[in-house]
């Protein structure tokens, strides 16, 4: 087996991770949370925590995926502009939604106070509710850039493992 083939492997699969890690937290265990924690304040503590742990899990497979690609490139494989483009999205919306929207949710979670006791036309938590949207419409475009990064696959048509 050659090596080339092996990191072809590695990074089929760091792309199903990366999607994965997308779609599970966000749209099965965040939904969960708020349906069964008893309350928002405990479920959203949780999300946070799962989330923040699922960013830097993400911007680690994304390193790997890049240092994987520089060897695959350097021994003569093509990977594409799409393809680097499409992780240089997914990355970007990863980073943002980390280390620009979420500070701003933390900031704002700890005015509020314990979001249960919050009326909900309180202008904090109104706030609070559209940098969330912001936040939903930012995982969702990663989402979908990460599928269509694994639809793609890890490198152009034409080099194969198969011999």
């Amino acid at each position: 087996m050659r090596v080339d083939c092996v990191r072809i492997g590695s990074v089929r699969l760091c792309l199903a991770l990366m999607l994965g890690m997308l779609v599970i937290p966000g749209y099965v265990v965040a939904p969960l949370l708020f349906a069964h924690a008893g309350s928002l304040a405990m479920a959203g503590m949780l999300a946070g925590e799962i989330f923040h742990m699922t960013n830097l899990g993400l911007m680690m497979i994304a390193a790997a995926v890049i240092v994987f690609w520089l060897r695959m490139r350097s021994s003569g494989m093509q990977i594409g502009r799409l393809r680097w483009s499409l992780l240089a999205a997914v990355t970007a919306l990863i980073v943002i939604n980390e280390y620009s929207v979420s500070p701003v949710l933390a900031d704002l979670k700890a005015q509020i106070g314990v979001m249960d006791l919050v009326a909900e036309d309180h202008p904090l938590r109104q706030k609070f509710g559209m940098w969330h949207g912001i936040s939903a419409v930012i995982h969702l475009v990663a989402s979908l850039t990460a599928v269509a990064l694994v639809a793609v696959g890890p490198i152009k048509p034409g080099d194969s493992c198969s011999s």
